[in-house]
């Protein structure tokens, strides 16, 4: 207690550099980064492409984060994981390492669209593929649908690589920590033909064995990728550019490593998954509990640019394999354990052109073409309904859904003198399904949604503006393939709709020394879909189904000073209320209670954050980083089988910190994360959940405990 006490007293202003967008960094969510800088224009200028045309940060009409290449740099290998900490009203679960569930502002699952280079990412899956040589993160919150797509429904968030540069240059990054960890990763960048091929390789391996053991000492959540990009920039003229890029990651993962608790808050879980598979579980005998994932990604596009307009055309092809083998009895004996598997193959043509010029009407119109197949098992019904492998033994293999989207898009914006800006904008999308079991007939289902959008701004002056939004999101409906041939009228889920109202603050002060940003919001949900166990006409199901509507409302606050020219401060916060206002009464329990807290959905949650920067030479400085990271109580109804109150996660606050010798070209770090080593729950099933499959108790997967290293880099 001593101990820790003094390490938070000596760290709470060793606070790192936040990256929260408001306050620092130049960001392009869509297109080809800029090269890397300070985060901003010498004129403290911040600049995004949110939008999908580039505009300063402060004019645009939504709450946006932005986290630049510099500001990850204190964070090294950054992972989605790192977000929870850094945003609030944004929390992500991962019980398996294919199995990532994100949530903004108390909503997603699915929801929260993810976006690598421009390129929609059609499967949750995604956010488990490593981060490496990224020039940015962004992250917007609220539907984003009108430019983003179906399923950001509730937010999205896009990675941007870095492109090549036409002088040669080259980054290696490697780290050693704790756990068995070892990462490294390579770059290297240059001109092919001067001024015409320019080409980018970038590479990223890790080792970790992990920071917990089975019961007979072998490594329950290694960790272990190799990750590999290939990036050719063709321009033939001023006025023409071809981008065409290739990305392949293999990566090994834990699986399903929920704890043996007595509760929720029982921090001394015991990890007791059988290690290796028995002969009763037929042909999963002999294996162990993990997951795995493997995924090559394609994609070429062209930029033609004319006097008054751009014409963009973005082409992609993603392939995933990918499956998960966990004992779901969390129990040496083989009472239950099961093998999902998954493939996913997509197709996307995106096509607009936009305006150009700093003219007071500015529009963009386009279309959007996607096909392909999912095999993707998280449709799969949950446990019920498996292929027996052994007496105790079930496969989750899905049968393909094969799926066809349409979509056409605007945004159009007009300024009325010095001070008003009106937009709107609006999306269809046209999207037809065909889910094709093995035996039987087919399943076919179409989707459709209108996403609208009305904004109005007013410039105070060029550094602060007031905001409002209308905005309407939705995400797909689907099938529930263990109903398919059944007759239920569950064997198909409708869309998730909501509308979101929203109205922000958004201000520079102090010669841009400060920056604020204030955003508050409401969402009317009226329709969401959960997982819940529900009787069908083959005996009880956990199905996705639509259980009633939702309401969202509260308030984000993004700040950062520069006190001295040596020391940046930042603070964020949120407090989010979300609840039920209607339960489907058909439901089993394990979703939520009409009036009660949503679950995974803390209702505050704030960082505060630091940068000091101490010269030592002209060329040569020292860095200190640090951040204090709280999280509210957070209710997980955990799938339960009987009616009641939610079980409520406590509160829990994070330190991380980290010190630095900054050169020009290199770098050398000692951090630490978890510093004070909390112990706290990111995901909980209910013992009644878990009682059907032979678990004595509940189970709780647990965040990291302490983690820390040294991580070196070097540019050249």
């Amino acid at each position: 207690m001593h101990l820790n006490a003094i390490l938070l007293a000596g760290f709470i202003s060793l606070l790192p550099h936040p990256a929260m967008a408001e306050a620092a960094a130049q960001a392009d969510p869509v297109d080809d980064a800029a090269p890397e800088d300070d985060g901003a224009s010498s004129a403290g200028e911040i600049v995004v492409t949110a939008r999908k045309r580039s505009e300063r940060l402060i004019e645009v009409p939504a709450t946006i984060n932005v986290f630049s290449s510099k500001d990850l740099a204190p964070s090294g290998n950054f992972t989605i994981n790192d977000l929870s900490t850094k945003l609030p009203n944004f929390f992500i679960t991962s019980p398996r390492a294919t199995r990532i569930s994100v949530t903004m502002r108390g909503l997603g699952v699915p929801g929260v669209g993810l976006y690598i280079d421009g390129v929609y990412q059609p499967s949750d899956v995604a956010f488990a593929i490593p981060l490496f040589d990224l020039e940015r993160v962004e992250v917007l919150k609220g539907p984003q649908g009108t430019l983003y797509g179906r399923n950001a429904y509730s937010g999205a968030i896009s990675y941007v690589t870095r492109a090549p540069t036409n002088e040669f240059e080259g980054e290696v990054n490697a780290e050693a920590g704790n756990a068995g960890t070892v990462r490294g990763s390579a770059t290297l960048a240059g001109p092919i033909i001067k001024d015409l091929i320019t080409a980018r390789v970038s590479g990223s391996i890790q080792r970790r064995s992990g920071f917990r053991n089975f019961s007979d000492g072998s490594n329950a959540d290694r960790d272990n990728y190799e990750a590999f990009s290939g990036r050719v920039m063709i321009e033939p003229t001023s006025n023409l550019t071809v981008d065409l890029k290739y990305t392949y990651v293999d990566k090994l993962g834990p699986s399903f490593l929920y704890h043996q608790v007595a509760d929720i808050n029982d921090k001394r879980g015991r990890l007791l998954l059988t290690p290796v598979f028995g002969p009763s579980t037929g042909v999963l005998a002999g294996s162990r509990p993990q997951s795995r994932l493997r995924s090559n990604s394609y994609s070429g596009k062209i930029t033609f640019s004319a006097a008054a307009f751009d014409l963009i055309s973005t082409t992609a092809y993603n392939k995933l394999h990918f499956s998960d083998t966990y004992d779901v009895d969390l129990n040496t004996p083989d009472n239950f354990v099961a093998r999902g598997t998954g493939a996913l193959r997509d197709f996307s043509e995106e096509l607009r052109i936009q305006s150009t010029g700093n003219g007071p009407f500015k529009w963009l119109v386009g279309g959007y073409y996607n096909r392909g197949a999912n095999g993707d098992c998280s449709d799969c019904g949950g446990l019920f309904g498996g292929t027996a492998l052994g007496s105790r033994s079930i496969a989750q293999a899905v049968p393909p859904v094969f799926y066809r989207a349409l979509a056409a898009f605007t945004d159009l914006e007009y300024k009325i003198g010095d001070h008003l800006v009106i937009g709107a904008g609006a999306r269809y999308d046209d999207l037809k399904q065909e889910l094709r079991p093995a035996t039987g007939p087919s399943l076919k289902g179409r989707f459709h949604g209108f996403q609208p959008k009305v904004t109005a701004r007013y410039l105070f002056n060029p550094d602060t503006q007031i905001y409002a939004s209308i905005t309407k999101g939705f995400t797909q409906g689907g099938f529930n393939s263990s109903l398919v041939g059944t007759g239920s009228p569950l064997a198909t889920y409708p869309n998730q709709r909501l509308w979101q109202y929203e109205t922000g603050l958004k201000t520079n002060f102090d010669d841009r020394r400060g920056s604020l940003s204030v955003a508050l919001f409401y969402i009317d949900a009226q329709s969401f879909n959960a997982a819940a166990t529900v009787p069908t006409p083959i005996g009880p199901r956990v199905v996705q189904v639509s259980v009633g509507k939702l309401e969202s409302y509260g308030v984000e606050v993004d700040a950062s000073y520069r006190i001295i020219p040596e020391l940046v401060v930042d603070l964020s916060g949120g407090y989010n209320r979300v609840r039920p206002t209607v339960l489907s009464p058909t439901i089993a329990p394990g979703v939520g209670n009409v009036g009660e807290q949503f679950q995974r959905a803390p209702k505050w949650s704030y960082r505060l954050a630091a940068t000091y920067t101490q010269p030592l030479s002209d060329d040569v400085s020292f860095e200190l980083n640090g951040a204090v990271n709280g999280v509210g109580s957070t209710h997980f109804c955990g799938e339960a089988q009987v009616f009641g109150p939610c079980p409520t996660r406590d509160a829990y606050t994070l330190v991380d910190a980290s010190a630095s010798i900054v050169w020009s070209r290199y770098r050398f770090s000692l951090f630490a994360k978890n510093l004070l080593d909390k112990t706290y729950a990111t995901d909980f099933l209910a013992a009644t959940a878990l009682a059907q499959f032979g678990a004595p108790s509940a189970g709780s997967v647990y965040g990291d405990p302490r983690y820390w290293g040294v991580r070196a880099s070097a540019k050249f």
